[in-house]
């Protein structure tokens, strides 16, 4: 595990531990019964992110009044307490799947169990209850708002970097591989694990993304998605090239696209000279005389299917273009820190 996740884990360990603590303690210095529920109903909210925090309080208010009509209708009309708690958490069970906030369960099952140690259900109790799930979600609430969202953006404008290189590193090999073809190259193999690498870092950037009010960091996300549908249609290339027995003579075309006009491809602009030069090379393809041979044909056939990804890869860049708000861009203009530079400087080396 390394330092920052190490640091993440710290942070919500501590966070958990100090916003739970402290909602018993305001539950007791307020008279509260079942104080301890407090604190759980704050670990319990503690645990997603911001926007979900909020969305969850939401949530948890709408189906706190189910709960308490359930608990205050059921529990009386029936002798045994232990069928109607059981009765009482089927309903809940059922209105939580079918609006879908079964994350508010838990809350819910823990007052459902206040009711279950009680035979009054008057205006005390209720407000009681009432006061212990909002003095719970508001300390969860607050504690949420402290992020490190300075070292977050690092980070991530890091892996950005860090991606884009090696990309290019990859889209190196490739083209050396199409030129000798050697069956020992770690080439595929480094794919896969930056395939791998990347589903990490999209989920990073959707943590940090619903960790903040803003649409800024939607950027991030939305950059992993681009890269990981790429590489995609890279792995997919490898099987179509290796399928290849001999290299035709316009191999050398896709060659040369690779090495020279994708690398002058930036971060922050649309891939419009690359499709172009690819539909030239599309036509001159259809130009050519027929293959003599099976095998040519065959080649020829995957070398035009290669230029198909090749289309997909430059199409996945180009609707992530359009995407982007350039609001987002101009929010990483500014150097806020040492360390963050300006994205479109960190990616002049970016290749799709």
């Amino acid at each position: 595990m390394n330092r920052k996740k190490l640091k993440k884990k710290w942070i919500l360990a501590l966070k958990i531990g100090a916003g739970s603590a402290l909602a018993i303690f305001l539950a007791h210095l307020f008279s509260l019964q079942n104080a301890m529920g407090a604190g759980t109903i704050t670990l319990l909210t503690l645990l997603t992110t911001k926007r979900g925090t909020i969305k969850l309080t939401a949530q948890r208010l709408a189906t706190f009044v189910v709960t308490v009509l359930l608990c205050s209708l059921i529990y009386p009309l029936l002798h045994s307490d232990f069928v109607a708690f059981g009765v009482v958490i089927f309903f809940l069970v059922l209105v939580t799947e079918f609006t879908n906030t079964q994350a508010t369960l838990s809350v819910n099952a823990l007052i459902a169990m206040h009711f279950f140690t009680t035979t009054t259900y008057d205006a005390a109790f209720l407000w009681n209850e009432t006061v212990l799930l909002l003095l719970g979600i508001t300390i969860a609430i607050v504690f949420n708002m402290f992020n490190d969202y300075r070292a977050t953006t690092v980070d991530l404008v890091q892996k950005v970097r860090d991606t884009d290189t090696k990309t290019l590193e990859l889209l190196a090999q490739i083209v050396d591989y199409m030129k000798s073809q050697k069956t020992h190259t770690h080439l595929w193999k480094d794919l896969a694990s930056l395939e791998n690498e990347l589903q990490d870092f999209l989920r990073e950037a959707i943590e940090f993304q619903d960790n903040t009010f803003s649409t800024h960091p939607q950027y991030f996300v939305e950059y992993f998605h681009m890269r990981i549908r790429q590489y995609h249609v890279l792995h997919a290339l490898h099987y179509e090239i290796r399928k290849i027995r001999t290299m035709p003579a316009q191999a050398a075309i896709i060659q040369e696209f690779l090495e020279v006009c994708c690398m002058k491809v930036f971060e922050h602009e649309k891939p419009r000279l690359q499709m172009e030069i690819l539909s030239e090379i599309f036509a001159v393809m259809k130009r050519e005389p027929m293959p003599e041979t099976r095998e040519e044909f065959e080649s020829r056939a995957l070398l035009y299917h290669i230029l198909m990804d090749l289309e997909d890869v430059l199409n996945a860049k180009e609707q992530f273009i359009a995407s982007l708000d350039p609001k987002a861009l101009a929010l990483y203009r500014s150097d806020t820190t040492k360390q963050v530079i300006p994205v479109e400087e960190a990616m002049t080396k970016a290749v799709f």
